[in-house]
């Protein structure tokens, strides 16, 4: 072989090696493994089944981490079906935060990596409630669905909605384990946010010593048993107006039940407040915040509900 040949052969071998190489560690990077992923913030991907546990992992998260909630911003996500594409996202991810209590059935019946999957609920409190009403309804393009089961709006107790966070803590601790100091800084933060509306809840529930509550619809289960509120629940949607059957439903409840003050979701239709002022009944928004609010977050949310009962209760001067 000739200088020539030789140098044109290992310029090809070289050539061929770097590819080899590169292709190498791109495959490393596709098949790369929680157990595998380095310790670096933007190496993580976390997804999550509603926006309080999206909320939980941005609070905690150092800068970079990227937390993704695909549900569609008009639908329920606890009803919410992914396509086959938006599940396989999910089975991407590094970290998948589920809520725990029959939340997002459809997590029951999808393949997840186990490794990556945290129930963030799961050991907050003694045990779930369950819910008995079974009665089919539909708001949004969710289809039809009952509330029977399992309640599942546990983060309306806001001392588990520090345990769910304190579950998310950990979970980023274990992938980040670098951030650890920073990521504990960040869960203090937000442990003082939520043990404040605990005990601003606590000190509603003294003031209105036991007195009725109506519910627009039966979401607010966790809430009622933590502070003790009397809350009877019907199935009323804000943006539909009441016709006569459900106007003899809230008679009868009214009857058994004669609260002051009802519980919203989001601010009812004008005609349906006027018919439950008619009553003696007060319209009250009280947002779960299952989707990110319109304007604000998470925590201004709550603030804001806390505010609005404190007021109408009495718990709290309002101009």
């Amino acid at each position: 072989m000739t200088p020539a040949s030789r140098s044109i052969a290992l310029t090809v071998a070289l050539v061929l090696l770097a590819v080899a190489t590169g292709c190498s560690k791109k495959d490393q990077k596709e098949q790369r493994t929680p157990e595998s992923t380095p310790d670096t913030h933007d190496a993580l991907l976390v997804y999550t089944v509603n926006y309080p546990l999206a909320y939980f992992a941005q609070r905690l998260a150092p800068a970079g981490v990227e937390v993704v909630f695909p549900a569609p911003p008009d639908i329920d996500p606890a009803f919410w079906k992914p396509a086959a594409d938006e599940i396989g996202a999910y089975q991407r991810a590094d970290l998948i935060l589920l809520n725990g209590a029959g939340y997002a059935g459809w997590t029951r019946y999808a393949t997840l990596p186990r490794s990556r999957i945290v129930v963030t609920a799961e050991g907050c409190r003694e045990a779930f409630i369950d819910v008995e009403d079974t009665s089919k309804h539909q708001h949004g393009p969710g289809g039809e669905h009952a509330h029977g089961g399992t309640a599942f709006t546990t983060w309306l107790d806001f001392r588990v909605a520090a345990c769910q966070a304190a579950r998310t803590r950990d979970a980023l601790k274990k992938r980040l384990p670098a951030a650890a100091g920073e990521i504990e800084k960040r869960y203090e933060a937000l442990e003082n946010d939520l043990l404040d509306l605990d005990t601003r809840l606590r000190d509603v529930a003294k003031t209105w010593k036991g007195q009725p509550l109506l519910a627009s619809h039966p979401v607010y289960q966790y809430m009622a048993d933590a502070y003790g509120l009397q809350i009877a629940s019907l199935h009323l949607e804000p943006d539909q107006p009441l016709d006569s059957d459900a106007l003899k439903q809230l008679d009868a409840v009214l009857a058994e039940h004669p609260a002051k003050l009802m519980l919203w979701e989001d601010a009812p239709l004008q005609s349906t407040a006027d018919e439950i002022r008619k009553r003696g009944v007060a319209p009250l928004i009280f947002a779960p915040t299952s989707q990110p609010p319109a304007t604000g977050d998470f925590l201004r949310a709550m603030q804001q509900n806390v505010t609005r009962l404190e007021c109408a209760t009495g718990a709290q001067e309002c101009l």
